[in-house]
């Protein structure tokens, strides 16, 4: 059907062609019924028999209606008439992008204000879970007043499981789907080209090819071969935009280049960071105009990074250590919240507790621009804070503050320190991340000093430890039901407590959340609650839906908490996105250099992905850190295993066993590489030690299970983990990805176990 022939469709008057693309054509039409223009898209004659195509166009059509910004076109209808879908949106008057590059490139303010506003609408869109995959100039349109406008979502991909559209070649509800390339070429990252999995960053390189082409009027890879096109994208370097135009600045050369890295991991991470850069330069060339321009040495040291060393205790009483340590924890939290600045974890930074090495080193060795240290003092009713942000390079004091507050204050204290930071350096604060800063409530001071101490013990994550965080958690909620990180605090305990076997599942993970609900209930900001809670989600309830949308939200809140990336990094895995884990491992590791638990998932996840020799490399940097970490010797043992070392990784389970005081990951371990190593009667005896621990404790069947799959007895093993799914043991989320079931994996027993956790059944191709 010719729409201009037919003139109207439905109560829609066709008034001029716009436009056509390869699936659709869009027309400007009047809206008879409300008066108004609209841009009316209908699919091709061919694309109305070509079903994937037509599927694709209700995806657009329902990514669309989850989004409502005002750089993304607005939808406002979708339906059929006489047999052809149509989609109404919007009518935006103005050019495309690409026509406007027609002209030749952008000046730089124009620029980065267009580039502002397509981070803020790529942003909105990553925040409903929806990567658009297509951006190009084509796909922009620019109003006359200048307001851009991002287009086409035909091919936008859920990131979130279960929440794809029906035909999507590239994904679906089970995360499984055919991998197939899918984009325009010149704008598509790496990973795209390869028909790996996507992600937001993957619309980060796209918008980085548009900004080498606003910033210079040619693409970053000009060749116009396909294979050498492909090759240019996998392979070669994009020219220095201001070598092709002088007029573009350092900074914007950093921004685009760093937008176009080929490894997803060096791209920013989310948009959120990359809009704060585009507006810092936005605001520096508009001082520039008003005839102040920033120094050149000033703009190169801009600090970025940033280490907040252990607060010193000024009581001069050790019992009050709780206090000083739990501030410092207190601030970094605040302070990660911040997306534009990298900020290390606590777990690496209490490393130099009381250190007599100079800031630089220490900045250097944790690789961060600036270093913040100071001291807090209580007296009374009273907190005194004070802090210095001292330039790792040149060990000069930027900033110094003090702050004398009530200690129901303490709260808007530490915050305030967290804004006057951001100020300083000009990070630019996201809106939720002002509001976070913001909205802040007095504190019962005895519930405040009872969740620092909560805390204290929490970080020793030891047994005793947990068992005395909850307890002070526990006592600071009866002071201030209202006190949301208390709730946090108690959700973390239990979820740790669940994960290492301690308690039941069905007695850990409920309580975990009850307690992140309870906490997100209050304040639904916190990204450690939402953590808490989604790691409860994957863990026990195999909600996998919940648990993706929950850490992309946990992380886009708290995008400097180290564990939000690194148990994120543990979903993936389980899913076999191996490309993904790994990176969120390796941006965790960022956050948290010398942290145990972070390091030993990131050398986990390797395993996970088949990739023997880097996993072992990795626990190896962990030995070096701590030779004592019991799960040092789990993580390095499970590499030795699979490169047929057995002999070595038995001999680290031993010492891991030995270390742990009865983790049960560790026995099931060494009683499966004895069985697998023909040493039955020792397998045997670790079965027998883990029926003796039974009488004291939970022991999860499915770390029997694990050793009667090293002894060859499936009939034994299929049977534990059948009752390891009514017990919705922790660890069956590695049913999909262990290479140690790698033996039972093709039995339709072991099969029917995984499709009732609802995993994937065969693990992915591995490169």
């Amino acid at each position: 059907m010719d729409p201009l022939s037919v003139k109207t469709i439905a109560h829609y008057r066709i008034v001029e062609k716009l436009g056509e693309g390869g699936m659709g054509i869009v027309y400007r039409a009047r809206d008879k019924r409300l008066d108004r223009d609209v841009a009316l898209k209908m699919l091709t004659n061919r694309s109305l028999l070509d079903e994937k195509a037509r599927a694709r166009f209700t995806r657009e059509a329902k990514a669309l209606s989850k989004l409502s910004h005002p750089n993304i076109a607005v939808i406002h209808d979708f339906d059929r008439h006489h047999g052809t879908d149509y989609l109404v949106m919007e009518y935006i008057p103005g050019t495309t992008l690409s026509d406007r590059l027609g002209q030749g490139p952008l000046l730089e303010p124009e620029l980065l204000h267009v580039a502002v506003q397509l981070a803020e609408g790529l942003a909105a869109a990553h925040q409903q879970g929806i990567v658009h995959r297509d951006l190009k100039p084509g796909n922009v349109r620019v109003t006359p007043d200048g307001r851009a406008k991002i287009l086409d979502f035909g091919l936008a991909k859920p990131l979130r499981p279960g929440a794809a559209g029906p035909g999507d070649e590239t994904s679906d509800g089970s995360l499984t789907g055919t991998r197939a390339v899918v984009g325009t070429l010149p704008y598509m990252a790496p990973e795209q080209v390869l028909g790996d999995a996507v992600d937001s960053r993957t619309d980060i390189y796209a918008l980085g090819a548009v900004l080498f082409e606003m910033a210079t009027g040619r693409r970053p890879y000009p060749e116009n071969q396909t294979s050498r096109l492909i090759y240019a994208i996998l392979y070669g370097s994009p020219d220095v935009p201001s070598k092709l135009n002088a007029a573009i600045s350092p900074d914007l050369d950093e921004i685009i280049l760093r937008a176009l890295q080929k490894d997803p991991v060096r791209r920013f991470q989310s948009a959120e960071p990359l809009i704060a850069e585009l507006r810092r330069l936005l605001l520096e060339g508009r001082r520039v105009g008003e005839g102040r321009p920033p120094a050149r040495e000033e703009r190169e040291a801009r600090i970025a990074s940033i280490a907040v060393l252990p607060l010193e205790n000024l009581s001069g009483d050790p019992a009050e250590e709780y206090f000083s340590d739990g501030m410092t924890e207190a601030l970094i939290a605040d302070m990660a919240r911040l997306g534009g600045l990298r900020v290390i974890s606590r777990t690496s930074t209490m490393h130099y507790k009381r250190t007599t090495k100079p800031l630089p080193q220490v900045a250097q060795e944790l690789h961060v621009d600036a270093v913040l240290e100071g001291s807090v003092q209580r007296a009374g009713g009273r907190v005194r804070v004070t802090a210095q942000l001292i330039r790792a390079a040149t060990d000069e004091h930027v900033w110094t503050g003090t702050y004398d507050r009530d200690l129901g204050d303490v709260l808007s204290l530490q915050s305030e320190v967290a804004r006057s930071i951001a100020d300083e350096i000009a990070v630019k604060l996201m809106p939720h991340e002002m509001e976070r800063l913001s909205r802040i409530r007095p504190v019962h001071p005895e519930a405040h000093e009872l969740y620092l101490r909560g805390r204290y013990h929490w970080n020793k994550r030891d047994l005793e430890g947990l068992k005395r965080a909850i307890e002070y958690f526990q006592g600071a909620i009866t002071k201030d039901p209202k006190y949301a990180l208390a709730y946090a605090g108690l959700a973390d305990a239990y979820t740790i407590l669940g994960n290492w076997s301690v308690l039941k599942p069905s007695q850990a993970y409920p309580r975990a959340k009850e307690a992140a609900a309870k906490a997100l209930q209050i304040d639904d900001t916190l990204g450690e609650a939402h953590v808490a809670l989604t790691f409860a989600q994957h863990l026990h309830d195999w909600n996998w839906v919940e648990a993706e949308r929950g850490f992309r939200q946990a992380i886009r809140l708290s995008p400097n908490y180290a564990s939000g990336h690194s148990w994120y990094a543990v979903f993936l895995a389980t899913w076999k996105r191996h490309d993904e884990s790994i990176a969120e491992a390796k941006r965790s590791q960022e956050l948290d250099p010398l942290g145990l638990i972070i390091n030993g998932i990131a050398s986990w996840v390797h395993y996970q992905a088949r990739r023997y020799e880097e996993a072992m490399e990795q626990a190896i940097r962990l030995l070096e850190m701590d030779a004592n970490f019991p799960q040092t010797r789990l993580f390095l043992g499970l590499s030795y295993m699979q490169l047929g070392r057995h002999e070595d990784a038995i001999a680290e389970y031993e010492r891991g066993v030995a270390l742990s005081g009865g983790l049960t990951e560790l026995y099931a371990a060494l009683g499966y590489a004895l069985g697998a190593s023909g040493r039955h009667a020792d397998a045997r005896g670790v079965l027998d030690e883990l029926d003796r621990m039974s009488a004291v404790r939970y022991v999860p069947p499915y770390s029997r299970g694990l050793v009667h799959v090293g002894l060859g007895e499936t009939e034994r093993a299929l049977e534990l983990l059948e009752l390891s799914c009514e017990h919705r043991n922790t660890w069956l989320i590695l049913l999909s990805v262990e290479p140690m079931f790698d033996s039972i994996r093709a039995d339709p027993r072991f099969q029917a176990i995984v499709r009732r956790v609802g995993l994937p059944l065969t693990p992915e191709t591995h490169r």
